[in-house]
């Protein structure tokens, strides 16, 4: 019975994230990772209740996730169609495909968003009345817009809507947004389209409000992925770079016109859609525009949806090639490289040429990704810490250090107790960052040793390129103990380190108890790596975003 289900308190936290890219890949870890499995209507999921994720740029729409095989042109359409208050299906399964299955009567869906938000109960446009309303008060609390009706939707239906609410505040000359969500699917959900559509309405009444975008905030009383999805996601996890193409000087189409104006140019957007589905064979735009930076945008996307098989390579490569240095294109170019394995290798913008070049780089070798991403993090607390882990000697802080990690590790062994916001991965990687750095104080009072170059700096403890030195021979061939066997050893090892410091033993000696006690780390570090590589890419991730590339 799903009721005996034990949910973890940590499980409500709130995230918060750049964009939708970095959103996606670590809520779909966290569901595969900490979620409990549920069955709901014979399918199994794993689930995390009441999830919050905030995102600081929801503008930044455009999902950059190897992988995931996310269709911006159908993104884009269903937006448009949301947007125009339309629920039939006959023109929206011209971009998605499984539209009908999702449909009751093979006409429309039930719980389509756009009749709800410009149409409730017939007549009451909920984004004119939100616009309205903060334009007399803007520090007004009551700008919400209601998608889940009770008087239709306690029935049996495929299409029952899984957002429900969308609220509007403005503080600090920002808009934001928080959306309520009953069912929340991480995957074709959340970051299929909700999250994709939702920044496109925020962009646009923040634009008549004349505020900036502010952070959007999604509140799911269910978070979930399919079993289907579990290997896809982690796919997701060991191919994203941490990039995303806002890193790189690429901007974005903006929204720029008047609500007076929104639905004239909303309806002229939708006959130029029409004119490119009966004759796409021609140059982008030719059928016109609507003068929106931003719907046009769209224009050029669904063109090049209709166009570009018709076009083959050569020409597609030249159509896109006289587009701006913007986020809409960069998708275009990631999606139909899936088709045209060359495209990439023919960018006519160098912004977009080197996003794609970076992605190519960070991809190349996993394992130097990781070392890397390790000296950061390492360079990173010697800033902030200083000499701190050394002041007062071995037994005081330096071997206090390693014993809270050792002991840390030996606890999960032997409870399977876990830590909020901690990794198995984060743990094993400041055991042996802490192991390291042992060995280095170490050396420095040993006349003759090989542990570095005659010509490193001293004190060797002080300087990250000595420790870099030492990141270098990490050997993450995998070992064939478990991790349990590999954690028993890391203990051991540590004990004879703490007993011989105890007794003052010899130098020479101890150095020797710390090398193998580095042995033993390195080894632990193969292992989780081999075994969590969802762990693995998000460690690499994080360094990867905290060093600004």
């Amino acid at each position: 019975m799903n009721e005996s289900v034990r949910y973890p308190a940590s499980l409500t936290q709130m995230p918060n994230y750049r964009n939708i890219s970095f959103a996606t890949v670590d809520s779909v870890a966290d569901v595969l990772t900490s979620g409990v499995e549920v069955r709901v209507r014979g399918k199994l999921t794993r689930e995390l209740l009441g999830r919050v994720t905030s995102l600081e740029r929801p503008y930044e729409r455009y999902l950059f996730v190897p992988k995931r095989h996310s269709d911006v042109f159908a993104q884009f359409a269903e937006t448009m169609w949301m947007l125009a208050g339309r629920d039939d299906i006959a023109w929206l399964t011209r971009y998605l495909p499984r539209a009908p299955e999702f449909s009751d009567d093979g006409t429309t869906w039930h719980g389509a968003y756009g009749p709800r938000l410009r149409r409730w109960c017939g007549s009451i446009d909920q984004l004119d009345e939100a616009r309205q309303l903060l334009t007399k008060d803007l520090a007004s609390r009551r700008a919400v817009m209601m998608v889940f009706d009770p008087a239709r939707d306690y029935v049996d239906s495929k299409d029952i809507p899984c957002n429900n609410w969308l609220s509007w505040i403005a503080r600090n000359g920002k808009l934001h947004l928080n959306v309520a969500v009953r069912s929340n699917d991480a995957m074709w959900g959340f970051s299929g389209v909700n999250a994709f559509e939702w920044s496109v309405l925020q962009e646009l009444m923040s634009f008549w409000l004349g505020l900036e975008n502010g952070p959007a905030t999604y509140f799911a009383t269910s978070f979930h992925l399919y079993d289907i999805h579990f290997d896809r996601v982690r796919q997701m996890n060991n191919s994203f770079h941490g990039l995303t193409p806002y890193d790189f000087g690429i901007g974005r189409a903006p929204f720029r016109t008047l609500w007076d104006e929104f639905e004239c140019k909303l309806k002229k957007w939708f006959i130029v859609e029409e004119k490119i589905r009966a004759e796409p064979n021609v140059p982008l735009f030719q059928h016109g525009r609507v003068d929106d930076p931003f719907l046009d945008s769209g224009l050029a996307l669904i063109h090049v949806f209709w166009a570009h098989r018709q076009w083959g390579a050569e020409r597609l490569v030249k159509e896109l090639g006289q587009l701006p240095a913007e986020d809409y294109v960069v998708a275009i170019y990631d999606q139909l490289r899936r088709l045209y394995p060359a495209l990439t290798d023919n960018i006519a913008q160098p912004e977009i040429r080197r996003f794609f070049e970076a992605c190519r780089g960070i991809s190349v070798n996993a394992s130097d990704d990781f070392k890397l991403a390790i000296k950061r993090l390492h360079a990173e607390k010697d800033r902030a810490y200083g000499g701190a882990w050394k002041r007062r000697g071995e037994l005081v802080s330096i071997l206090p250090n390693i014993a809270r990690k050792a002991d840390r590790l030996e606890n999960l062994v032997q409870t399977g107790a876990t830590m909020r916001g901690e990794s198995l991965l984060d743990t094993v990687i400041d055991l042996y960052v802490y192991v390291e750095k042992y060995r280095l104080f170490l050396a420095e009072h040993l006349e003759d040793n090989d542990l570095l170059p005659n010509d490193a700096r001293k004190p060797y403890s002080d300087h990250d390129a000595n420790f870099d030195t030492l990141v270098d021979r990490l050997d993450l061939q995998m070992p064939t103990q478990s991790t349990k066997e590999l954690i028993s050893d890391v203990v051991t090892r540590f004990d004879a380190c703490w007993r011989n410091a105890e007794t003052r033993g010899d130098t020479a000696e101890q150095f020797e108890l710390a090398t193998k006690l580095a042995e033993a780390a390195g080894a632990l570090i193969a292992r989780v790596v081999a075994d969590d590589t969802v762990a693995l890419a998000r460690f690499v991730r994080s360094e990867v975003q905290h060093a600004g590339r």
